[in-house]
Order: C-alpha cells, then sequence, then structure tokens
C-alpha cells in the first residue's frame, strides 16, 4: 500500500525525532530562559561555541529557526515558542512518569496484602511490620487472617502477597524463607497446680485436658499436640471448641482445660492464664515460622517487605544460635 500525504508527512516527522535527543530539548530551553547562548551554556556547564553548534544541528533537523540571533541575545522564532512551551509541558510529564515509576520500584506508595496464621502482638513478624511502615509509610498494608488452605489459594490468585505461618511449607507453594523459630509454652489457669513451674515437660501434661480451636491455628496445634504425645506412648486427651484465640484462652482461665501457644501470642493478656516455658531435655522447645510468597509476584512492596523480613530473620538467627 502507497503511503498517503498525511502518513509521509507523519513518518517524516518521526524521522526528524529519531535525531533529536532530551539533551537537545534541554538546550532549546536553556537558551529561551537566558536569552543568549553565553547564558545558556552558563545554565548547562559548557561553552558558548557548544551551545551554538547544538542549536544549529537542532534547526537543521527541524529544518526551521528556533532563534534569531542579534547583539542583544537570542529571541525565539514563533516555532521556537511553540516547541519550548509544548517541551517543556512534555518534560514535566515526562518527569512525573519517572518519578511515579521510581515511587513504585522504591515502594514508596503501593499495597501489600499480607495473609496470617499468627499473632501481631509480638515478635519477628511484628517487628518487620513495624521497620516497614517506618520505611514506607505511604504503602496500603491489608491483613487476611484465614486457614492454611485458604491462604494459599489467594496468594496463588495474587491476592494475598505473603503469608506468614508455622512451620515450612511444601516448597510447591511457592519461595519461602524462615523468619523465626519461637519458644512453646503451656498455658494453663493462674491457679493451676503447674502456674508456679518455671518450666514444663511434655511427660507433665500428658494426661491433661487440652482444648484448642476449631479455626487455624487450632487444627495445626491439635496435630502438634497429639504427635507429642503420642511420642511418649499414650494418647492425648483434646477438645476442639468453635471459638478464636481469644476464646480459647478464656477457656483455659477459666480451668476447662490447657493449651498450647507460640511466643508471639504472649503478648496480649488473658484473664487469670499463666504461661509456662515448655522444655525438652533442659532445652526450649521451639517452633519455626515461616513466610512464603509466589516467586513471579513482582510487588516491589513485597520485595522491600522481603528484604526486612530477610535481615530480621538473619539477627533472630544470629542470636538465638543455629536452627
Amino acid at each position: 500500500m502507497v503511503p498517503n500525504k498525511i502518513e509521509r508527512l507523519r513518518l517524516g516527522a518521526l524521522r526528524q525525532c529519531k535525531h533529536l535527543e532530551i539533551y537537545d530539548i534541554e538546550m532549546i530551553l536553556a537558551v529561551a530562559e537566558s536569552g543568549s547562548f553565553r547564558g545558556a551554556g552558563q545554565l548547562i556547564g559548557i561553552s558558548q561555541s557548544a551551545v551554538t553548534r547544538r542549536i544549529q544541528k537542532i534547526e537543521d533537523v527541524l529544518g526551521v529557526s528556533m532563534f534569531e540571533r542579534s547583539q542583544a541575545g537570542a529571541r525565539l522564532t514563533a516555532a521556537g515558542w511553540h516547541f519550548a512551551t509544548h517541551s517543556r509541558r512534555l518534560g514535566s510529564e515526562f518527569l512525573n512518569v519517572v518519578r511515579a515509576a521510581r515511587s513504585a520500584g522504591t515502594a514508596i506508595d503501593g499495597k501489600l496484602h499480607l495473609g496470617l496464621i499468627a499473632s501481631l502482638s509480638r515478635g519477628a513478624l511484628r517487628e518487620v511490620v513495624i521497620e516497614f511502615l517506618a520505611e514506607h509509610s505511604g504503602v496500603e498494608l491489608t491483613f487476611t487472617e484465614a486457614d492454611r488452605g485458604e491462604l494459599m489459594a489467594l496468594m496463588s490468585h495474587r491476592i494475598v502477597d505473603v503469608v506468614m505461618s508455622a512451620g515450612a511449607p511444601p516448597t510447591e507453594y511457592g519461595d519461602m524463607i524462615l523468619l523465626t523459630k519461637e519458644q512453646l509454652y503451656i498455658a494453663v489457669a493462674e491457679d493451676h497446680p503447674l502456674a508456679e513451674k518455671c518450666s514444663v515437660r511434655w511427660r507433665d501434661v500428658q494426661d491433661m485436658p487440652f482444648v484448642v480451636g476449631a479455626v487455624e491455628p487450632g487444627p495445626e496445634i491439635h496435630d502438634y499436640i497429639i504427635r507429642r504425645v503420642s511420642d511418649l506412648g499414650r494418647q492425648a486427651c483434646v477438645q476442639e471448641h468453635r471459638v478464636d484465640r481469644e476464646g480459647i484462652m478464656n477457656l483455659v482461665g477459666l480451668g476447662l482445660g490447657i493449651t498450647l501457644m507460640c511466643e508471639h501470642w504472649r503478648g496480649i493478656r488473658y484473664p487469670d492464664v499463666a504461661f509456662i516455658p515448655l522444655e525438652e531435655d533442659g532445652k526450649a522447645e521451639t517452633i519455626p515460622f515461616s513466610l512464603t510468597w509466589r516467586p513471579e509476584n513482582d510487588n516491589p512492596a513485597l520485595r522491600r517487605f522481603l528484604s526486612l523480613a530477610r535481615e530480621v530473620a538473619k539477627a533472630d538467627a544470629a542470636s538465638s544460635g543455629p536452627w
């Protein structure tokens, strides 16, 4: 197909643009603002002759004079005025685009959605969130608490960016880092016979009734208790209730059973509940907590969050010894 006249003009204009650079626009605006080639050279930091050669090159490419030269200086021609006015506007818009891209790349603004099977009352995850908010106050943080399966599904569909959970999820869910290992505690009523002990072993609680929630992390706690008591050759007594963590702690405070909990849940005070460290062979019993995310998720806020998380994980590992 033979291009028509308008198309030929458009193609010709595009070919001319290929020979111009951002620096050329800066040069024209500098001459326009200073009113002379010498003043433009001082603004940009080059010689007057370099400015003259550059303006001549631009005028040759465009096929029109940008300035009227005289002993008094340089004045924009009608074409030059039109070019400078629109170039300044385009330059401003370009800078806004660049700033927006840099803001996104450094997580100055944006959104980050965290999935939780944990508490933010204390611990390593709370520390990461606090540091992230301090460094990236413009990022909107949202949180979802759900069971592991639902959170992993939300993460696969990019509704959730990263999931904090106990243990080390299978690698098919995505990439993962171990954030911390937390001390385990037995929660009992304050008037319970174990309440005054400095620590307890599984053997001390193997015959006692446990209470757990029916929603996360209740099922995981249930399975952990069953497994640890079974290791002693006993059958654990675990009663499940359709209440959340606060509800379970209220049942413990009422003397209706004991339960297992992690360090980060101790950031909340519960009525008439005491926490006793769980130990085996003189060593604190701990459980790992990990962060999981999809490797294809290119959310800049997620990258910054993970960077902070790695720093916290490194510091936590250094302070607590080998994992």
